[in-house]
């Protein structure tokens, strides 16, 4: 696959062995075995388990290794229980809104390493269209960047629509953040480096992040740390809602007008019929240019989250001369995106805000599936 780089990286040290490289996985979820880049692109079915001609190439003397039930198939968790690394990192919970909420709270991973110098911090907000999910899904997001020792990772809970309407979502990011900001030393956090990234749900929310922090209308009152700031250095959405009322005007899965629809949840009622509410829920409507630069990824056969929500806020934030890209995946539907070079361009954009650098500003497409 050819890629066009955009933006210099630096490349985050791992430790492998020459033998362990073909199946390791790379930083496994808390519960479940999850394959690193080169177990899924093996998995050619992706049906999480390695047999028959996705085996060949991998040394027989490895294979009778992994395979320890010996059914002659290696599945994720079989690599994962010879090959699981030792995480590098510390894990703290924190109630941000100074109560018992469980859904108020954040986690936050810190390299075992210490440094003198404060750490950019990536923060990940969970998808599931407002009404499911949680915070430990961030955790595979962030992994990998926090046992580099370069970063401290975050993964924000929130509330649901269920619990409270728009917009208690987006005063509970911010509350998380002023958190980060109060507690920063502690953390060893560098809050000049704060990047905010999520996927659907959780790629509006960080959307919406990016394009508020200069809009006090939406920091709400959540918390004891009222007198920090929101802002942070850049942000990805993922496959992110922007403008709930044109989500119709492509195909989906479902009606997004309709009045059981997620966004119509969010929002407390049919979203065409309270546009005014709805428009303050979208994060094209608070752009300026102040804003950070903010990336968009987005496959053009999402069937959920219609591809031209990322082009919306694309064209918009273009409008305002704020750095930004659009990066389709050609064929890619509502996330689940195989082609690695997706995951190369998310790692440099992280390092082009860390290291102070230009971010990418040319679109392109990349295909959901390697070449490889």
């Amino acid at each position: 696959m050819t890629r066009t780089t955009i933006i210099p990286t630096i490349s985050i040290p791992q430790i492998f062995s020459a033998a362990s490289i073909l199946l390791i996985l790379s930083i496994n979820s808390l519960l479940l075995a999850e394959p690193s880049d080169q177990f899924k692109r093996r998995d050619v079915d992706r049906n999480g388990i390695l047999e028959a001609g996705e085996l060949n190439g991998i040394p027989p003397a490895l294979i009778k290794r992994l395979d320890q039930n010996q059914d002659g198939k290696i599945s994720a968790r079989e690599d994962e229980t010879l090959f699981k690394p030792q995480p590098r990192f510390n894990l703290q919970t924190f109630n941000y809104a100074g109560n018992d909420n469980p859904r108020q709270q954040l986690d936050i991973l810190t390299p075992k390493t210490t440094t003198k110098n404060r750490l950019p911090c990536l923060i990940f907000v969970h998808g599931g269209a407002w009404r499911s999910g949680n915070k430990s899904q961030g955790h595979s997001q962030i992994r990998d960047y926090v046992n580099s020792q370069q970063f401290v990772g975050v993964s924000i809970g929130y509330r649901l629509s269920e619990e409270a309407i728009w917009p208690a979502q987006i005063h509970d990011c911010k509350a998380a953040i002023r958190f980060l900001y109060a507690k920063a030393s502690q953390f060893n956090i560098d809050t000049s480096r704060l990047i905010v990234f999520g996927t659907s749900a959780g790629g509006h929310l960080a959307a919406t992040i990016a394009t508020t922090g200069n809009e006090g209308e939406l920091n709400g009152m959540v918390g004891v740390h009222l007198d920090q700031p929101s802002h942070v250095a850049g942000a990805i959405s993922y496959f992110g809602p922007t403008d709930f009322l044109r989500m119709d005007d492509f195909p989906s899965n479902f009606k997004h007008d309709d009045k059981n629809s997620p966004e119509s949840q969010l929002v407390g009622g049919p979203i065409q019929s309270i546009s005014d509410k709805t428009r303050a829920a979208n994060p094209i409507t608070y752009l300026d240019r102040k804003d950070p630069p903010l990336i968009c990824i987005h496959g053009d056969h999402d069937n959920l989250v219609p591809f031209n929500q990322s082009e919306l806020l694309y064209q918009a934030l273009r409008a305002k001369k704020i750095p930004t890209a659009l990066i389709k995946i050609a064929n890619g539907g509502h996330g689940g995106f195989r082609n690695p070079a997706i995951k190369e361009l998310e790692k440099q954009f992280f390092m082009a805000i860390a290291l102070g650098k230009p971010i990418p500003t040319q679109s392109q497409t990349i295909p959901n599936q390697s070449k490889q």
